[in-house]
C-alpha cells in the first residue's frame, strides 16, 4: 500500500466511525476510467490522485448532502471531468495571470486545476501548474467566489494526512453529515 492509499484508509476509517451516514465510497477506478479522466481534462494525472482513485473512485452522493470534509464529497471520475469542463468553460476566460513570484499562476480558474472534493461550486483542487513559489500538485481550497488563500498542503497525500491528523487531534467539529475542519479552509 502506498502513502496515499494509507493516508486515505486512515481518513476513511475516521469518516466511517464518526459519520456512519456519510455517502458510501465507491470501488476503485479502472484503467479505462483513469484514461478517460486524463483524456477529458488533457492533464497528466498525478500519481497520488491515481492512487486515491484506484482505492475509491469517489462517493455515491448525487444530491451532495453527505460530504464528509467541510461538506465536500469526494468526486467521482465523471464529476471531476464535468466540474473541470464546467469551470474551464464558464470562468476560464476570467482568469488573469498572477504576478510572480506567487504560489499560483492564475486567478479564478486554470485548466491545470483538477478538483477532487466539491460542494455547490466550492472545491478542493490539485494545482498541476503552480506559480514560482508553489509546488506541482499542491492542494488549494477554491471557493465558488474565488479568493484563493495559501495552499493547504503540498500534495494530495499530505492533505489527506493533515485531515486525518486534525481529526485525531480533536481539532474537528462533528456535524450530522460532515467533519468541520476549520484548518482546511
Amino acid at each position: 500500500m502506498n502513502d496515499t492509499a494509507r493516508e486515505f484508509a486512515r481518513l476513511r476509517a475516521l469518516i466511517d466511525r464518526l459519520l456512519p451516514r456519510t455517502a458510501p465510497f465507491l470501488p476503485g477506478a479502472t484503467d479505462q476510467d483513469l484514461d478517460r479522466l486524463a483524456t477529458a481534462t488533457g492533464l497528466d494525472l498525478p500519481a497520488d490522485l491515481v492512487a486515491l482513485l484506484r482505492v475509491s473512485a469517489g462517493q455515491d452522493d448525487p444530491h451532495q448532502l453527505h460530504g464528509p470534509l467541510n461538506y465536500h464529497h469526494f468526486l467521482t471520475v465523471d464529476e471531476i471531468i464535468d466540474m473541470h469542463a464546467v469551470l474551464t468553460g464558464a470562468v476560464g476566460d476570467l482568469a488573469t495571470p498572477v504576478a510572480q513570484p506567487s504560489c499560483y499562476r492564475w486567478t479564478v480558474w486554470s485548466e491545470s486545476w483538477l478538483p477532487f472534493l466539491a460542494v455547490d461550486g466550492d472545491c478542493y483542487l490539485l494545482d498541476l501548474n503552480p506559480g514560482d513559489l508553489g509546488t506541482a500538485g499542491q492542494v488549494v481550497s477554491r471557493p465558488n467566489v474565488p479568493d484563493l488563500g495559501e495552499p493547504l498542503a503540498p500534495s494530495l497525500t499530505a492533505f489527506l494526512a493533515r485531515a486525518a491528523d486534525l481529526v485525531e487531534a480533536g481539532r474537528v467539529e462533528v456535524e450530522e453529515s460532515t467533519l468541520v475542519l476549520l484548518d482546511l479552509y
